[in-house]
């Protein structure tokens, strides 16, 4: 449909490029080696500016031959942007990618949040040892210290610092309740974690159509973290969820895509982020949805140089 505007800046000797040619490029294209021009773009594009990193891993139902595509990503709340990502061949594998994830990053002066799947001691160690810090959700996999951690926090006396967040928008109320303490050499001695500094437990409690639920989770940080430090920690970890996973989702359409090739299955999911990434940089307004930005430019030409021009020429 753009063709005449498309030939100010590129040639078209064969005429347009076909459903099936796509097909080919995508099918052949070098999923490593496209992956390192993604970030190659993400770098020169802008540096991380927060001192929190996410890294969550997403499964792409419906892609792939065989089984579905899995893959762990580092996402940065303030930059809206995905700064790294790594395959998962399972699962189950979750733990071998993370740290391969991590050799990618920049870790000084860094809060690297994982869920309970990260609360591991070498990973842990190796964040430390560049010069970064952990914020890790603790669960079922580290029981002693589960149970430790949890035991000590349910004592009032324990708690040194303590925040309330209040949050109010789409159908509900939500107030987390963040206590923390640094009293975590007792816990150093018995369990000899890497760089343990902070222990904490945020009690979310959501009000939604007259009804109350509650989830609490508990925390370990190699940084002296305040209460509402770990508030703001939980939070951004929680919108790699709603920022990148769900516009993936139902934005994309990513889970209806059905692509089979195992190579076009990754070098999409790349393109989609790569999307994304420039459409997040080309907002003039915070309250544009990505949704309406797309729209806007599929309808008008113009508007969708103008956005291509907003991140390459800025």
């Amino acid at each position: 449909m753009h063709r005449e505007a498309l030939k100010k800046y590129f040639d078209f000797p064969s005429g347009v490029p076909s459903h099936d040619t796509y097909q080919r490029l995508w099918d052949n294209l070098c999923s490593n080696q496209f992956r390192e021009c993604f970030g190659a773009f993400v770098e020169s594009l802008q540096k991380i500016t927060s001192d929190i990193m996410n890294i969550d891993e997403k499964t792409i139902r419906n892609s792939s031959s065989n089984k579905p595509l899995h893959r762990v990503s580092a996402w940065c709340y303030k930059n809206k942007m995905v700064f790294a990502q790594e395959n998962v061949n399972e699962k189950s594998n979750e733990i071998k990618a993370i740290p391969k994830l991590l050799k990618l990053l920049d870790l000084e002066n860094k809060i690297i949040t994982i869920n309970a799947m990260g609360a591991q001691r070498d990973m842990c160690q190796k964040i430390v040892e560049r010069k970064g810090d952990y914020g890790i959700s603790l669960k079922g996999n580290q029981g002693t210290l589960f149970e430790d951690v949890k035991l000590f926090l349910s004592e009032l006396n324990n708690h040194e610092f303590i925040n309330e967040n209040n949050d109010k928008g789409h159908g509900r109320i939500e107030q987390r309740v963040a206590v923390v303490s640094h009293h975590t050499k007792w816990l150093n001695d018995i369990h000899q974690w890497p760089g343990l500094k902070s222990i904490g437990r945020i009690t979310s409690t959501v009000l939604r159509k007259g009804k109350e639920s509650k989830d609490t989770q508990y925390y370990i940080s190699s940084k002296l973290l305040s209460a509402f430090e770990l508030n703001e920690i939980a939070r951004q970890h929680w919108e790699i969820e709603n920022q990148l996973h769900w516009v993936l989702d139902v934005v994309f359409n990513e889970d209806k895509a059905c692509i089979r090739n195992d190579c076009a299955a990754k070098n999409l999911d790349i393109l989609r982020k790569w999307a994304l990434t420039i459409l997040h940089k080309s907002k003039d307004k915070p309250e544009n949805s990505i949704k309406s930005i797309m729209r806007k430019n599929s309808m008008y030409f113009k508007h969708l140089i103008h956005c291509v021009n907003t991140i390459l020429h800025g």
